[in-house]
């Protein structure tokens, strides 16, 4: 973005891929200013019927964009009027150096923006690189409130297109409250999601549902699609922005440069299979070489991790002046599921900028469980604690407050005068 100053050329000046961020950013005084209004509306973003948690009447929500340095405000009004439900936003992976109340977890860094109010968020771009936000409250982001972040900042290696977030999203027919419900019963089994989306678009097969469900459906809802520019270099922001799936991403007839993950800038590495976790995002860099004039883009859930009873998401891309009328004829790479339900091998995966890690002043070992309570219920628990928050009182509140006694469901640890902590979890869990 270059509707700001530009001293030595470029928004954050002389630092470059090698300045350490998590100790230093550069402070560019532009202020970037967003109103989202939320809502909810009836959609149909694979054909099925379902009121959807709309960002400024658009599902995904719009695109916050800002350069390295910049404060970004985001005035959210609560404008949800069919069910009485609170509202809060989370910036993922941002740090909030001296502004932990920005981080937009009800119960634990605020309290929820009640219906018919609002709240502005104000926070620096302290990383940068391709994220995204979503709602905190309850499973609420699975009915449909997220949207994408793009943070301008140096690149590893060139490009001469950014095409800009590649949202890959599992989804649900059925609204979040039921999905939290049906979690709750008693000896309850897994959700399974109804299908897979790219940048909120797929088709569904209408013939499918049972003959009780009579939501108004159309088979053809349509894809997304994007153009590629024959003999350029493409930047792709890939984010997995569901709520269960691993996803499996992959272009076919194209390798892909792996250049950053999350918000960290790597040593770029080639690969025909990109793998996101829940909330994770990989730019990739995507040079239009094809002998065709239009591919298949594929995100597959995971069948030996997630669980999805359409698990294929596509959508199409067609080079120049391809005919967009014409599906593409090219086939998926043979890469089959190695089921590990992890990312890729992290000896790939070198950061570009090196920080030696400093020694801790204190360390936590902490396991990830989970149990059946006596109502058999399934639950999950860290560190032998099972959370349950109040959304009227949340934990950094009360603590400014003077209030530092917390039930022991609150999960709070007093890390005293500790300047620097570790947290070392162990996934005891058959699950990713």
């Amino acid at each position: 973005m270059i509707n700001n100053p530009l001293p030595n050329g470029l928004p954050w000046s002389q630092l470059d891929l090698s300045t350490d961020y998590y100790d230093h950013h550069p402070e560019t005084g532009v202020i970037r200013s967003y109103d989202f209004t939320i809502s909810r509306g009836i959609l149909a973003p694979d054909g099925y019927e379902r009121e959807v948690i709309l960002v400024n009447g658009a599902f995904p929500g719009p695109l916050i964009e800002a350069n390295w340095g910049d404060t970004i405000q985001v005035t959210v009004h609560n404008n949800i009027s069919t069910t009485q439900e609170g509202v809060s936003l989370h910036w993922h992976g941002f740090l909030h150096h001296q502004k932990p109340w920005e981080d937009g977890v009800p119960a634990v860094t605020q309290c929820p923006i009640p219906p018919g109010k609002s709240f502005t968020y104000s926070f620096e771009a302290e990383l940068y690189g391709t994220t995204w936000y979503h709602s905190h409250y309850s499973a609420q982001y699975a009915a449909g409130l997220f949207g994408p972040m793009v943070i301008h900042g140096p690149h590893t290696s060139p490009y001469d297109v950014d095409l800009g977030p590649v949202m890959l999203s599992d989804w649900y027919h059925r609204d979040y409250f039921d999905l939290v419900e049906e979690t709750m019963k008693a000896n309850s089994t897994p959700v399974i999601s109804d299908n897979n989306m790219i940048n909120g678009k797929a088709n569904f097969d209408c013939s499918t549902l049972s003959p009780q469900d009579t939501t108004t459906c159309q088979s053809d809802a349509g894809l997304a699609s994007f153009r590629f520019q024959r003999g350029k270099t493409h930047r792709l922001r890939l984010i997995n922005s569901g709520s269960e799936g691993l996803q499996r991403f992959s272009i076919d007839g194209h390798n892909m440069t792996v250049i950053a993950n999350d918000f960290v800038p790597v040593v770029p590495y080639d690969t025909n299979v990109v793998t996101l976790g829940i909330g994770q995002r990989t730019d990739v860099l995507v040079k239009a070489d094809g002998v065709l004039d239009a591919y298949w883009m594929r995100s597959n859930i995971s069948s030996l991790c997630s669980l999805s009873s359409n698990p294929f998401a596509l959508a199409a891309i067609y080079y120049d002046d391809a005919d967009p009328s014409q599906e593409p004829q090219s086939q998926p790479w043979n890469v089959p599921d190695p089921g590990t339900c992890a990312n890729d091998d992290l000896s790939l995966t070198r950061p570009y900028m090196q920080r030696q890690p400093i020694e801790p002043d204190l360390t936590y070992n902490m396991d990830i469980n989970f149990f059946k309570n006596a109502s058999d219920v399934t639950l999950w628990s860290l560190d032998g604690v099972s959370f349950r928050g109040n959304y009227n009182s949340p934990t950094l509140l009360m603590s400014v407050l003077g209030n530092n006694t917390f039930p022991t469901e609150a999960n709070v640890r007093n890390t005293g005068s500790a300047k620097s902590v570790r947290v070392v979890i162990n996934n005891k869990t058959p699950v990713s």
